[in-house]
């Protein structure tokens, strides 16, 4: 994600060659004849495609991920994420189905996993509060999967203040006052910060990685930060991209459904400040994912939302506005 926008694009937008093709076809289908990809549009790290395999009497799409060479250790995210997968699919329902793993890169010459395509795609908000109010319920549903489905090792989030030391350790692309003035309201209080009850989490919860058919929300995908955690995480982070795509009004509509199905969360202002750091850190390649889903947004209005959105948290919080 630190790779220039458009160098970034074009490198998750590779296509693969005939051999690579090939190869997946004769891991997943060996009958079929034909086989085709293109890629799937959103998100700024892993590149993504649809894989068509066709046979005799019909044909079939699956998803491939394949994790790139810039990640910090490929081989390690697509052996974990196929484990999160395999114990998110077993729980919900809206989410894909692992189908095969190659962390080592045998098929292709990089890591990758295979899982079912869901019907849909991502809608960008509708301008009406029932987008936002189906958003947030989705959520509050993934946060009401009983536990005790889930694997004893699966992975669980640790507390703010060391989550805040992880985020600190990345530091911002250039320096950014913004950055600093957010970091300067966290930091005193990150060990204070009372937890609200842990759940399943999705980790980047974001319009983009929804799915929608005729208006209704039929999927969620990218489960690979998946953790067992505070759901206000989950939250802000949804927050934090509503305040970008249209203002303030969205994050209210989007808490306010929330609410009413789980009841109140401690410490949103924390977390929503929190969150608000990626977008400080890496805005231009947050629009560019934005631009692939149809949604126009300059980044000059991007910012000034962002700044209004840091300014709103930092006056809940009792920092300076």
């Amino acid at each position: 994600m630190s790779l220039p926008v458009s160098s970034t694009a074009e490198r998750r937008r590779r296509p693969l060659t005939r051999g690579q093709l090939d190869r997946l076809r004769d891991a997943l289908e060996q009958g079929a004849t034909e086989v085709s990809a293109r890629p799937l549009l959103g998100g700024v790290d892993t590149a993504t495609y649809a894989l068509r395999l066709g046979r005799d009497g019909g044909e079939r799409e699956v998803v491939v991920r394949v994790y790139q060479e810039w990640e910090k250790d490929p081989v390690a995210a697509a052996r974990d994420e196929y484990a999160v997968l395999t114990a998110i699919a077993a729980v919900i329902h809206s989410a894909p189905r692992p189908i095969l793993a190659d962390p080592s890169g045998e098929l292709i010459g990089t890591p990758l996993i295979v899982m079912s395509l869901l019907p849909g795609a991502p809608l960008p908000p509708t301008g009406d509060d029932s987008w936002a109010t189906k958003l947030a319920t989705a959520l509050a549903a993934v946060h009401a999967t009983p536990l005790d489905g889930l694997p004893t090792d699966f992975p669980r989030e640790g507390t703010p203040a060391e989550r805040l030391k992880r985020m600190l350790e990345w530091g911002a692309d250039v320096r950014d006052p913004l950055w600093d003035t957010a970091v300067a309201a966290l930091t005193p209080i990150a060990e204070r910060v009372r937890p609200n009850k842990p759940t399943l989490t999705h980790g980047d919860f974001w319009f983009g990685n929804t799915l929608w058919e005729r208006g209704h929300l039929t999927g969620i995908v990218d489960w690979d930060g998946a953790r067992i955690a505070d759901p206000a995480h989950d939250v802000a982070i949804a927050r934090n991209d509503l305040a970008l795509l249209a203002g303030p009004r969205g994050p209210e509509i989007f808490i306010d459904a929330y609410e009413r199905i789980r009841g109140p969360l401690r410490e949103l202002a924390f977390w929503d400040l929190y969150c608000s750091l990626a977008p400080i850190r890496w805005l231009p390649h947050w629009v560019e994912g934005y631009t692939e889903l149809g949604l126009q947004l300059p980044l000059a209005e991007a910012r000034a939302r962002l700044e209004a959105w840091v300014a709103n948290a930092l006056g809940r919080l009792g920092g300076p506005a």
